[in-house]
């Protein structure tokens, strides 16, 4: 792991990023440690110093559990998925019950009805396809350092990488959808997940 400072005054709001973009550009004044994705190997993932470096449709999400906590036992933390030259996409892990539910009903507001929901309270998987990405959202009840919370997970990412994508949501019937409409060359915009679920049921 290594621990970069790359120099911008003005704060990126991640909802408003194309994909993909230069990493010198997206990363430019940010404290960040690098590091392989677990979402993949071959993925590099910039873990970001400040998570309020950047927004998220205008809204911010740093807190942790218990102070001075960890990123992997309770402090929410932002990570920029890409390689050496190009972002392309983003994961924004939640440890705190606030920041999650905040999380949930700003992407219904902001992204409206999910192509796909389990609609399970204990764990949900909610997913939107929206312009070139596609947003996964995962949450469920859970207890850490002794404290019972709402955890979440969020990966945003450019709708091109699509094994990346089948990987990501591989515990969801969201994936088999996806693997049919990659080998039927069909679009999300004329066949969306509940044509397919409609007629696998």
């Amino acid at each position: 792991m290594s621990l970069f400072i790359s120099c911008s005054t003005a704060k990126e709001d991640l909802s408003a990023i194309l994909f993909p973009v230069k990493k010198e550009k997206i990363l430019n004044n940010i404290v960040y440690t690098e590091k392989k994705s677990i979402l993949d190997e071959n993925l590099t993932a910039y873990q970001v110093k400040d998570m309020n470096s950047f927004s998220f449709y205008g809204q911010y999400f740093a807190n942790e559990l218990k102070s001075n906590a960890a990123t992997y036992a309770g402090k929410n933390y932002l990570e920029l998925l890409g390689d050496s030259k190009d972002i392309n996409g983003y994961k924004i892990h939640l440890y705190t019950r606030k920041e999650s539910e905040k999380m949930e009903k700003l992407l219904l507001e902001k992204l409206g009805k999910p192509a796909f929901d389990t609609g399970n309270e204990v764990e949900r998987n909610i997913i939107w396809e929206k312009s070139g990405k596609i947003f996964i959202l995962n949450n469920g009840n859970a207890e850490i350092q002794g404290e019972k919370t709402k955890e979440s997970d969020l990966i945003c990412l450019n709708t091109n990488f699509t094994t990346l994508i089948i990987n990501a949501t591989q515990t969801t019937k969201y994936s088999e959808y996806l693997k049919f409409r990659i080998k039927n060359n069909k679009k999300v915009e004329s066949y969306p997940y509940s044509l397919y679920d409609k007629e696998e049921n």
